[in-house]
């Protein structure tokens, strides 16, 4: 079976390496190649450089701007994408199924499967038309989020979201393609974890873009004039200012340019204590690696983050900043509590987002859907 990623719009390989996401991606694909001799390509937005930033013999790499010259206006590489199935048509009739992996981009795939006829996964990790909501985007951008999600409902075989709030949303909003919108939460991949004893006791993790979104302004209110260094794994448009608020309440801070998710999870066995003060969120990946490493996640309570966290079991959710810095000190110093949470938070993990146990249900879609093909 050979299946094609196509990349989020503007997205290179070159970037998954950059942003040290490469070595986390690519598990997925590697695990169903070797349990399942599947073929993969990844069609993405960069040049010859990606030919060269993996080497593996069952991923095939088709870079766009090897076969297009890369415009500096953003409108004409928009207009260009509508054209890359034609452009490389000989390359995508050889696959059985097509996938995306956001939303973003997903025109590029709903052309090739109209122009071939093969089967398309349409897989999201949260929901743009919430999340543009939520982020005070334009009417117009909110409209454009709301058209390109109902055409790939449309056009997809299967729709993936990785949260029950994206499901039971989309599923009321467009009720006509309710069946093919399946929950496929976010996979980790487990490894060993160190001792919670020997993790730092006023160290406090927290990772994600620098952003409004994750509220890290906040987070560095919440802890002023305390005795607790925040620790953030992330890069954006908002550091600066985070720096500032920082001073400016008296927060030990530091923020950690991206490193590779392999770093970035060997070194979340380091902390006690993992804290999320996003907003909103889909199906949060750090909070689920924290997880999976022992750590005991405090997350500011959403719905969706309320799929994950189980209040008082496997980690804890907060309403207000002084239930946030009840919950840190009544943690740091009650072993029995903690003992008991880190395990339970890693069992969850294993439970529900296991690498092996989600890779063998991306296998049964990519079969299930080649059998109706062919049907």
């Amino acid at each position: 079976m050979k299946v094609i990623l196509f990349f989020t719009y503007g997205i290179s390989l070159n970037d998954w390496k950059e942003s040290g996401l490469l070595s986390r991606e690519i598990q997925l694909y590697k695990q169903l190649h070797e349990k399942y001799n599947i073929e993969f390509a990844f069609l993405t937005y960069g040049d010859s450089q990606d030919l060269d930033t993996i080497n593996l013999p069952f991923i095939k790499i088709f870079p766009i701007y090897k076969y297009f010259k890369k415009s500096k206006n953003k409108y004409v590489n928009l207009f260009k994408s509508i054209t890359i199935p034609f452009k490389i048509s000989k390359e995508l009739k050889e696959f059985d199924i097509f996938k995306t992996n956001q939303l973003l981009g997903s025109w590029v795939a709903i052309i090739s499967k109209i122009k071939f006829k093969k089967p398309l996964v349409i897989r999201t990790g949260y929901d743009l038309i919430t999340f543009s909501k939520r982020d005070n985007k334009s009417k117009f951008k909110q409209y454009l989020y709301y058209l390109l999600t109902k055409n790939s409902l449309k056009y997809s075989d299967l729709y993936l979201v990785s949260s029950k709030v994206d499901q039971e949303y989309l599923s009321k909003t467009f009720f006509r393609y309710q069946n093919k919108i399946k929950l496929r939460p976010n996979w980790i991949n487990i490894s060993s974890t160190k001792d919670f004893k020997d993790r730092y006791d006023k160290k406090l993790i927290s990772v994600g873009r620098l952003e409004n979104q994750k509220n890290f302004t906040e987070l560095i209110e919440i802890f002023s004039n305390t005795d607790f260094e925040i620790e953030i794994y992330g890069s954006g448009t908002k550091k600066s200012e985070l720096i500032d608020s920082a001073k400016k309440y008296n927060t030990k801070l530091k923020i950690f340019e991206p490193v590779s998710n392999e770093i970035l999870v060997n070194n979340l066995s380091n902390y006690k204590i993992y804290i999320s003060s996003s907003n909103y969120e889909g199906n949060p990946k750090s909070v689920l690696e924290a997880m999976s490493k022992g750590c005991i996640v405090i997350a500011k309570n959403n719905k969706n983050v309320e799929e994950i966290i189980q209040n008082n079991k496997n980690g804890f959710l907060y309403e207000s900043n002084n239930q946030l810095l009840d919950y840190v000190e009544f943690i740091i110093n009650d072993e029995k509590l903690w003992k008991e949470i880190s395990k339970s938070a890693i069992d969850s993990v294993i439970e529900n987002n296991s690498l092996s146990k989600l890779s063998d249900q991306e296998y049964k879609d990519y079969k299930n859907l080649k059998f109706s093909n062919n049907s």
